[in-house]
């Protein structure tokens, strides 16, 4: 005789935010007809995970090894996170980064941190990514600004009527506001 797989017994899947925290349950769910238990969650912030085993009269509980899972922020969510690392940063007419932006430079560098590439110029990006109405933008969508013809500015709209952008000779990368309805709206990701 041997262990056998143990089908239809509950099992807990728990997490905890650190090694020093408590554990919590998630969700509870059976195991397979192989004893084999599997539970889907949206993990929503990095964590440990385990599962748990009661047990009964007859079986002890047991545990799962811990996992540590990470969370993966939605890839708009991680364009303005990386726009925002860029605060402070010089202005430079024609300059890509690190160290110095301009507005393109600026809005090609973030993307490329996401595994996105985009073209050198505002008027190349905004050909290159899709158009998305006003009313439609979400943060992390590019924002393109024209006098009725050629694209002179683009920015990362930021949410709340504003965006990341590096403006102009003698200033830094910084969330200002959209200062003018003369824009179109572009999306990279």
């Amino acid at each position: 005789m041997g262990d056998r797989p143990l089908p239809g017994e509950p099992v807990d899947l728990e997490w905890r935010a650190g090694p020093d925290q408590p554990w919590s349950v998630s969700k509870t769910g059976q195991t397979n007809h192989d004893g084999v238990a599997s539970i889907a969650v949206p993990v929503e912030r990095t964590s440990h995970w385990r599962l748990s085993y009661r047990g009964d009269e007859i079986h002890d509980p047991s545990l799962s090894a811990e996992q540590t899972v990470q969370a993966h922020k939605p890839v708009n969510q991680r364009i303005v996170d990386a726009a925002a690392s860029q605060a402070g940063k010089p202005y430079s007419y024609g300059a890509s980064g690190p160290d110095s932006f301009d507005c393109s430079g600026f809005t090609q560098y973030v993307h490329s941190k996401v595994g996105i590439d985009l073209p050198r110029t505002s008027s190349d990006q905004r050909a290159a990514v899709p158009q998305i109405g006003k009313g439609d933008k979400v943060p992390g969508d590019l924002l393109f600004f024209s006098d009725g013809g050629s694209v002179y500015h683009v920015g990362i709209y930021a949410g709340g009527n504003q965006m990341w952008a590096a403006p102009e000779s003698g200033d830094v990368v910084r969330k200002q506001d959209i200062y003018t309805e003369s824009y179109t709206v572009g999306r990279a990701w």
